[in-house]
């Protein structure tokens, strides 16, 4: 499993490829301000499964869970 270095690493490029001019950062509500949209949801589940070695259960998932860098990686951050 990548450390959470690593994932923290993977998580911003990933934001950083939707974000344009915006300037973010690990606290940034990434969909307050319109960086990420529901459309890049599915990416960013596969993306989090990926790096934690484990599959995420859409059913189990909370308002907030994607709300910034921090937010993930604090609920996605380790393996299931």
């Amino acid at each position: 499993m990548p450390s959470e270095t690593e994932i923290r690493q993977a998580l911003r490029t990933f934001v950083a490829r939707h974000a344009g001019d915006v300037a973010i950062t690990d606290q940034t509500a990434l969909f307050t301000v319109r960086v990420l949209r529901s459309i890049h949801l599915p990416e960013l589940i596969m993306l989090l499964e990926r790096l934690r070695g484990a599959p995420i259960d859409v059913e189990q998932l909370r308002i907030g869970d994607f709300d910034s860098i921090d937010a993930m990686l604090t609920r996605f951050g380790r393996p299931a």
